[in-house]
């Protein structure tokens, strides 16, 4: 018989649940429901597998106790493992997603009831945990740090929903192995997991993408040698985490600040390209322009590792770079270097700073490097033009500094008309500026001037990594929705860590894909809550208004337009998220600022992310028809 007496004790808790499991219900109960069945034998087997008691479920809620956290922890990596696994082996609309939330804390058990605060915030924890994910407070991290093969980062004090004080958490990075000789059982998850793994692998935990330049790929290989090295002693902090704070320009010219600007933005972009590695967004670094840093407080701040630092002086043709690495952790500056040369050469001095950063690996990189260099080797007037326009880019995107950057690239074009970056970099900039021009005409010929010059970069460099974005914003202005997704999932294999997943999320939308939208920019917004992208709080508010949370739309609408009150896009989202509420007055003002940003615009120009494509599905459809047109009129905007 159960013993129904209540006691206290102790106990490691697990909460897990389905991500979107009522949106899938509401789609298809039978095959939800079948799914559920299956993904549960996974993670109840685990569970029991490694000593758990699964207390009373709901729905596709677990909750679980343990006496160990490691036994904990093992059984939630190794199901989630074989989740995955299931995932890569079953239909998209098979999948399940499951977050865990981990806890150590005292609980109440009687009979087969478990409460308690320990129950509690394992459950909030896991409410705030990505899809596919597995997070835990600070005192269930402290149990396993050093006991298990697993490599941790620290998320900081999150405020969860009714627990009074905030609660320090941290995340498991899955596929990123720690220092530690225990090892949890062996996953289900890849069928090549008894292979050698790349040198590569063994450093990130997982391939690097395609199309990677010779040259980055060495300068963040030895980053990762040496964080490889050091990843036991801060797990708090994801030891392939850096930032680039912006290089000072030393020149005394304040109109030369766009060689520094470019270069940094140039850095980071490429550091950015590496799957796994932490970049710092380039928005979140901005406020350290021009200050003197303290790398310890930076570190702090930012939640990074590493901090790149440079500054940059110039004498005519000639440019002097000097750059140094430091760890914020301990202080300790890892190396410092000065590069010299001239100004036609800019691109081979910026790579000469991310190979020191890696230090020596063999010669055969630095021949890859060095020939990487030669190809984008530019005359003088050509480069200062792709810097000044590189520098733009950390300003803004509204409609006068696409303008500005379209202008500088054309006249770079015109001293080399062969220049791929120039040529690539066109495009992406009118394909974004497209779709917002008032005139058909001139919205028309941008988009297909676009396609144009990224087909050509295409032919001679198909990992050209600025040239899937313009390719996907022409085949959604042409109805080809199956097309943008593509070249947007393209796009971002070649971009990993960029705020530009704000385009894939708009597509994402039109595909009637809402949650998954939510989920992939949310994730990069956790990590930009210091210093946030407009671009990524635009698209969380369209997001919200879609998925009809018409507060939350507003909040993110309004956060936007705070940062950059310039784009047009912002202000249409907060009129009809108004609207639907009723409030009139604050829906005309949206509208009034609109008006004045952009007094020509029409509703093409206003709706290009919204109006559906004819492969859009009917719940989009219907929603676009019958929820967002008539609070769209009822605003007063635009058709």
């Amino acid at each position: 018989m159960t013993d129904t007496t209540p006691r206290r004790k102790l106990a490691a808790i697990l909460a897990a649940d389905v991500v979107g499991f009522s949106l899938k219900m509401g789609e298809n109960e039978d095959r939800t429901l079948k799914n559920l069945k299956a993904c549960r034998s996974i993670t109840d087997e685990s569970i029991t597998t490694h000593h758990g008691r699964i207390f009373t479920t709901a729905g596709d809620s677990v909750i679980a106790e343990f006496a160990s956290p490691v036994d904990a922890i093992v059984a939630a990596v190794e199901f989630q493992k074989s989740i995955m696994a299931r995932n890569a082996a079953c239909a998209e609309e098979d999948q399940m997603q499951f977050r865990v939330g981990l806890n150590l804390g005292d609980v109440i058990v009687e009979g087969d009831n478990l409460y308690g605060d320990g129950v509690n915030v394992a459950a909030r924890i896991e409410s705030s945990a990505e899809a596919g994910g597995i997070y835990m407070s600070a005192k269930f991290y402290e149990e396993v740090r050093r006991k298990l093969d697993l490599s941790f980062e620290s998320l900081g004090d999150q405020h969860l929903k009714n627990i009074s004080e905030p609660i320090s958490t941290y995340r498991v990075n899955l596929g990123v192995e720690g220092t530690k000789a225990a090892k949890t059982q062996p996953s289900t998850a890849s069928a090549s997991a008894n292979k050698e793994p790349s040198l590569l692998a063994k450093l990130f935990g997982t391939p690097l993408k395609k199309g990677i330049s010779a040259s980055v790929a060495v300068a963040v290989l030895g980053l990762g040698g040496y964080w490889g090295v050091q990843q036991g002693s801060k797990p708090s902090v994801n030891p392939l985490s850096i930032a680039v704070l912006p290089f000072t320009n030393l020149t005394g010219d304040p109109s030369q600040s766009y060689v520094a600007d470019g270069l940094t933005n140039r850095v980071t972009s490429d550091l950015a390209r590496i799957q796994d590695a932490v970049v710092t967004d380039a928005g979140r670094v901005l406020p350290y322009k021009d200050k003197t840093a303290i790398v310890q407080q930076v570190g702090n701040e930012l939640g990074v590792r590493f901090v790149l630092q440079g500054d940059v002086q110039r004498s005519a043709d000639k440019v002097l770079i000097t750059a140094k690495l430091t760890d914020a952790s301990s202080n300790k500056q890892l190396w410092s270097d000065s590069f010299e040369g001239n100004m036609s050469d800019l691109f081979s001095l910026q790579d000469k700073v991310t190979l020191r950063i890696r230090g020596s690996l063999g010669p055969q990189m630095l021949i890859l490097a060095a020939s990487e260099s030669e190809k984008r080797k530019s005359i003088p007037q050509a480069s200062e033009l792709l810097l000044r326009a590189r520098a733009l880019s950390l300003k803004g995107n509204d409609i006068a500094n696409f303008e500005q950057r379209i202008d500088l690239y054309r006249q770079a074009l015109k001293l080399e008309p062969n220049n791929l970056d120039a040529m690539s970099l066109l495009s992406q900039s009118l394909a974004l500026l497209g779709p917002r021009s008032p005139e058909q005409d001139l919205r028309k010929s941008r988009i297909n001037e676009s396609q144009s010059l990224a087909l050509k970069v295409k032919e001679i460099d198909s990992n050209n990594r600025n040239i899937y974005m313009p390719l996907a914003i022409y085949d959604r202005e042409n109805d080809n929705l199956f097309g943008a997704r593509q070249n947007m999932e393209t796009w971002l294999e070649l971009n990993p860590n960029s705020r530009g997943i704000s385009t894939y999320a708009y597509i994402l939308l039109l595909n009637g894909e809402a949650t998954k939208a939510l989920e992939i920019v949310s994730k990069i917004q956790k990590n930009n809550t210091k210093f946030p992208s407009d671009t990524i709080l635009g698209v969380l508010g369209r997001t919200h208004l879609v998925l009809g949370q018409t507060d939350l739309a507003i909040d993110y609408s309004l956060k936007a337009t705070q940062v950059n009150s310039k784009v047009s896009l912002y202000w249409v989202t907060l009129a009809v998220a108004y609207a639907l509420k009723g409030e009139s007055n604050q829906a005309a003002a949206a509208v009034a600022e609109l008006k004045k940003l952009n007094p020509n615009a029409d509703g093409k120009s206003l709706n290009y992310v919204s109006k559906p494509l004819s492969a859009s599905p009917p719940s989009y459809k219907e929603w676009y028809e019958k929820t967002y047109m008539p609070a769209y009129r009822k605003a007063g905007l635009t058709e």
